[in-house]
C-alpha cells in the first residue's frame, strides 16, 4: 500500500457498512478518501468516528460530499472537484449498490430500473469519469467494483432474480472496462470484488423479508471489514500483477448458494 500514500481515492456508498470499512482502512493506510453518500448526517458520524479512533501516524483525510451516484451531473461536479481541489483521483471504490426483492412475474417496472440504474449504470458513470480524470492527471490509477457472489451464480432465492442479473451485467462491464482500457494501452487497473452475505443494512433489511418468508436458513455471514480487507489486498499489487476478481465467502461455504432444506430432512437423509 506504500504507493497509495498521499493520494486520493473516491468511495461511492461510503457512510456505512462496507463502504464505512473501506474508508476507514484506506485511511489508515495513508489515503485521502473522498466519501460519497446519499445522508449526510451517516457521513458526518463516520467523519466523527473517524477523528475519534484512527490515531495513527501519517494517516489519511477523509472529505465527505453528498452526492446520490444515479445521477450523473452530480458525479460530475464531484470529480470535477476532485480535480479541481486534490489534482484528480488514484483509486475509485464503486460500494453503492442495491438489492431490492422484485419478481419477474409481478414485478415493479420501477424496481427493476432502481436495481440497474444503481448496480449497473451509475458504476459505469463513475468508472468513466474515474478513467478520464486519472488519464487527464497522468495518473495509473485502480478501480475497484464491489461486486458480488450472485455475479457469478444463479441465486436460488424467489424475487432476488433482478437483483441477480444486474450483478451478473457488472462482471460483464468489468470485463468490458479492462478489455477497452488494453485496446488504449492505458496502465489503469480494474478489479472486481465479489462478497457473499455480509452483515450490513441492505442484508438486513432483505434477509428480514427473506425470514418471514421462511426461505433463508441460518448461514455463515462476512462482516464489512472482511470485504475492506480484500479490496487493500486488490490495491496491494505491484504494477505488473492485477487481482481480476476477488469472491470472498466464509469458510465452509460455496459459491453456488443452494436452496436450504430443513434441519429434519437433513437428519433423515444422514441417518438413511
Amino acid at each position: 500500500m506504500e504507493q497509495w500514500k498521499g493520494k486520493v481515492a473516491i468511495v461511492t456508498g461510503a457512510s456505512v457498512g462496507i463502504g464505512a470499512a473501506i474508508v476507514t482502512e484506506l485511511i489508515k493506510y495513508g489515503v485521502n478518501v473522498v466519501a460519497l453518500a446519499r445522508r449526510e448526517n451517516k457521513l458526518q458520524e463516520l467523519k466523527e468516528s473517524l477523528t475519534r479512533n484512527v490515531n495513527l501516524p501519517n494517516h489519511g483525510i477523509i472529505y465527505t460530499k453528498v452526492c446520490d451516484v444515479t445521477d450523473e451531473n452530480a458525479v460530475k461536479e464531484v470529480f470535477s472537484w476532485v480535480d479541481a481541489k486534490l489534482g484528480g483521483l488514484s483509486i475509485l471504490v464503486n460500494n453503492a449498490g442495491t438489492a431490492k426483492i422484485t419478481s419477474l412475474l409481478n414485478g415493479k417496472l420501477e424496481d427493476w430500473q432502481d436495481t440497474f440504474n444503481l448496480n449497473v449504470i451509475a458504476l459505469g458513470v463513475c468508472s468513466r469519469e474515474a478513467y478520464q480524470s486519472m488519464t487527464k492527471n497522468k495518473i495509473d490509477g485502480h478501480i475497484i467494483q464491489i461486486n458480488s457472489m450472485a455475479g457469478h451464480s444463479i441465486s436460488p432465492y424467489f424475487g432476488f432474480k433482478v437483483y441477480n442479473a444486474s450483478k451478473t451485467a457488472l462482471t460483464v462491464l468489468c470485463d468490458g472496462l479492462r478489455h477497452e482500457l488494453q485496446l488504449t494501452g492505458s496502465k489503469i487497473k480494474v478489479s472486481s470484488v465479489s462478497p457473499g452475505p455480509v452483515q450490513t443494512e441492505m442484508l438486513a433489511s432483505v434477509s428480514s423479508r427473506f425470514r418471514d418468508a421462511k426461505l433463508i436458513a441460518n448461514f455463515k455471514i462476512l462482516n464489512p471489514e472482511d470485504i475492506a480487507n480484500a479490496v487493500i489486498s486488490s490495491l496491494s499489487t505491484p504494477p505488473n500483477v492485477l487481482i481480476a476478481e476477488m469472491i470472498v465467502i466464509p469458510t465452509g461455504t460455496t459459491i453456488q448458494q443452494h436452496s436450504q432444506p430443513s434441519v429434519e430432512v437433513v437428519e433423515n437423509i444422514l441417518k438413511s
